[in-house]
């Protein structure tokens, strides 16, 4: 289930002066855009997501905006076109993509819904975790993600990709699936005993990703941990963030910076973990110190190691002047991968400043699905009913769709 804070999202609005005044907001849990509009100059998005969070439960899929009253009523609903402020990202088509040996697909259509884990994250039949984006903004860090997942080795202590996801109607990438294990990460399960040994498998993991092939995870945290029980092993997931050491590809939203490098990740998850003090840790990364750690570690009362405090510094420290001592320049098995296929090209006709006629041609990354429709164009659909359908027992395949037994 999406939490309440996470449940809601504006990127744009319309505010004229005087107003009245306009947010889009992108409901996660229902994937659609709701606008809502108010009264006057409000230049503060939390008030329409406090607005829409009381009523987006309630409204049917074919309304696009809400006007509210001052007093937080609902004065009127649309469901004209116009008003719809629905995107249709662009996704590749399955034969633009190069697969790596091994890496098989599954349609959106023939996974189920189990659980809701975050915007853009799902639980679904096997059980694995997808992973999928609906907004074009979002685009380039799945391609990213999915890409260089995808191309790593097995490796006892990283959650293995899955599957690449295809949609229904084109055949086209949408998402990927992972493995899922089941007890919830290291931030989520603070009861569970913390092994040295798993600090030991941390620090393998990360020297295998950072000298072995090139990549930087830059989100080591105790939210990206989880323990497979069934082999006593702690595994990093979430790539999000990560990128290749050497030549990222900035223009494709790919960075590496050396203030959230990896050694620097571990050194703060563990001390966050014994400690359970991440004040350290939420500070801006060019301003994390790794001097700040040399204080006296105090365990938490409520922390459970199977060694004393003492035994997991020294093995951070024999590992960091290891690290120091081993810079590599040039990973023996470097992770690379191809830049996202391109979309088509659009012409927009326009007229300059003095009322001649101009154009700009530009990649067509999104499309209004108003438009796409308006032409008989052929719209993936992503919304879906909302979580409280799911607690009583309603069904729904990943592609929105509830299914009738």
């Amino acid at each position: 289930m999406i939490d309440d804070e996470s449940k809601y999202y504006s990127l744009s609005g319309d505010i004229p002066v005087g107003g009245p005044s306009t947010w889009h907001v992108t409901d996660w849990d229902q994937r659609r855009t709701i606008s809502v509009t108010m009264d006057g100059e409000q230049d503060d998005e939390s008030i329409a997501i406090e607005h829409l969070s009381r009523y987006s439960d309630q409204l049917s899929p074919d309304i696009h905006r809400i006007y509210i009253s001052q007093n937080g009523e609902i004065i009127s609903t649309y469901t004209d076109a116009k008003n719809d402020q629905t995107q249709c990202a662009h996704y590749p088509f399955l034969r633009e993509i190069v697969l790596p040996e091994g890496v098989e697909t599954i349609r959106r259509d023939e996974l189920e819904e189990l659980d809701r884990l975050g915007p853009d994250v799902d639980l679904v039949t096997y059980p694995v975790v997808l992973k999928y984006y609906f907004l074009w903004q979002y685009a380039q860090k799945s391609w990213k993600e999915m890409s260089l997942w995808m191309r790593l080795p097995r490796h006892p202590n990283i959650v293995p990709f899955d599957r690449v996801v295809i949609d229904e109607l084109e055949g086209r990438v949408v998402g990927f699936t992972n493995n899922y294990i089941s007890g919830g990460s290291l931030e989520e399960n603070k009861s569970r005993l913390f092994k040295l040994k798993w600090l030991r498998q941390l620090t393998q993991a990360v020297d295998d990703l950072n000298l072995r092939y090139g990549i930087s995870h830059q989100d080591v945290a105790p939210r990206n941990l989880l323990v497979d029980e069934s082999t006593d092993s702690i595994m990093l997931f979430d790539f999000n963030f990560a990128a290749r050491i050497r030549n990222p590809l900035q223009n494709e939203g790919e960075c590496y910076y050396e203030d959230r490098n990896d050694v620097k990740g571990v050194m703060f998850t563990i001390y966050e973990i014994i400690t359970r003090d991440d004040s350290l840790r939420r500070k801006p990364h060019e301003k994390q110190n790794l001097n700040e750690l040399q204080t006296e570690w105090v365990k938490h009362p409520q922390v459970k190691l199977d060694h004393p405090v003492e035994a997991y510094r020294r093995v951070l420290q024999e590992w960091q002047e290891r690290r120091a001592a081993n810079l590599v320049d040039d990973p023996p098995e470097a992770i690379d991968w191809p830049s996202r296929p391109k979309p088509p090209q659009r012409t927009v006709h326009l007229w300059d400043i003095h009322g001649q006629p101009s154009s700009v041609t530009a990649e067509e990354w999104y499309e209004m699905r108003r438009d796409v429709l308006a032409r008989g164009g052929k719209v993936l659909n992503w919304e879906r009913p909302p979580q409280r359908l799911l607690n009583d027992g309603t069904r729904v395949l990943s592609s929105g769709q509830i299914i009738y037994c």
